[in-house]
């Protein structure tokens, strides 16, 4: 194998693919980027077998063919050489890297031991990258973490009259976003939260006017094709928590009241929250919310906001984070705070944004 590709054009992409190297495996060729030169592309590929990432380059080939070679070595290596033409020579399992003024030699592993990364499915959707970057930072937050429940640490993707949704839980808050499509129903794929993670971060590195998902035959892979850029990734087997049956249906009380003013309230109450479950109370009157905090040993503090409020005066509490994270995903100046009870989940959504809602479950002090 021998090519020539620029310093500046290389780097970034072989950044971009490193991040999805298995580089703690106990399969050494997993930590290692898959270099394949054929018909004037070079390929760069990575996998954890988890998510696997695959990007295309145009490149000058001279002779066709394929390693393997450790991804930290090669970004270090590659980000720290000027920017001029590089030439990557390989033989056996040994790839040389050389420019006018410098030469290295990389031990690798043999292409063959490379597991394969699954890029074949059928087209289901296509979607507009932007509507993706925007609504994803949105759902996936909320997302499990702990690994004990695996359906909760995805996002379900899904669409059904045109509307794609967007739904992620981990038990004690959810996600909700919808926005419109031209795409017809009977798509529905539980995604890992690392995954979207990726791809939103991919995307916003490159350029592409759609990305096109699809799912491999077996029905276990889904597939993210974008520009020169292509992602796999396994999905979520289980079911899906029965989302729509958590939104509260009987609203005793609305709020509205300003998303800024009331995110700054959140955090002062969670300085003291923070030893107590995070927990802060919150209680409704006719011309404000009162926001309270407290912890044995360091104090407790009181916070007045002035909103509209209508309905009955309750008193709930909340898990500080899960309103924090609400606000902070929200674009819009203003929010509405639905209470159903002094125990009953809460909705939180944005005014004038249509689709994007929250549903919060309050903590029991009791």
């Amino acid at each position: 194998m021998k090519f020539s590709i620029l310093q500046q054009d290389l780097w970034p992409a072989l950044q971009a693919v490193a991040r999805s190297c298995g580089v703690r495996s106990q399969l050494p060729v997993l930590g290692n980027i898959l270099l394949q030169a054929e018909g004037g592309r070079l390929k760069l590929s990575a996998t954890n077998l988890e998510i696997g990432v695959v990007k295309s380059l145009a490149v000058e080939i001279e002779e066709e063919g394929e390693v393997t070679v450790p991804s930290k070595t090669l970004v270090e290596m590659v980000g720290n050489l000027p920017a001029q033409t590089l030439v990557f020579e390989a033989s056996s399992d040994q790839l040389k890297i050389s420019t006018p003024a410098f030469t290295s030699q990389i031990n690798g592993i043999p292409a063959t031991e490379f597991p394969t990364i699954p890029l074949a499915g059928k087209e289901v959707i296509s979607i507009d990258p932007q509507i993706l970057l925007k609504a994803l930072p949105q759902v996936t937050f909320a997302a499990a973490v702990d690994e004990g429940r695996p359906v909760l640490t995805g996002i379900l993707l899904e669409i059904k009259e045109k509307k794609l949704q967007l739904v992620a839980t981990d038990g004690y808050r959810l996600a909700h976003k919808m926005v419109n499509s031209q795409q017809e129903g009977g798509f529905r794929v539980l995604i890992p939260r690392r995954t979207l993670e990726e791809v939103m971060r991919l995307i916003s590195e490159g350029e592409t006017d759609r990305v096109q998902i699809a799912v491999s035959e077996d029905k276990n892979q889904i597939i993210f094709k974008f520009g020169s850029t292509q992602l796999s990734s396994r999905l979520i087997e289980g079911q899906f928590p029965a989302w729509e049956k958590i939104i509260p249906t009987q609203i005793k009380a609305r709020v509205v009241l300003e998303r800024g003013e009331v995110l700054k309230a959140v955090k002062l109450a969670s300085v003291f929250a923070k030893s107590e479950a995070n927990v802060v109370k919150l209680q409704n009157l006719p011309s404000k919310l009162i926001l309270t905090s407290e912890a044995k040993e360091l104090g407790s503090q009181k916070n007045e906001v002035e909103v509209q409020s209508e309905g009955e005066e309750l008193q709930i509490a909340f898990n500080s984070k899960f309103l924090q994270d609400a606000l902070s995903a929200f674009n819009s100046s203003q929010a509405i705070l639905e209470l159903s009870g002094n125990l009953s989940a809460a909705v939180l959504k944005p005014l004038g944004e249509e689709g994007l809602q929250y549903i919060i479950m309050p903590v029991n002090l009791s």
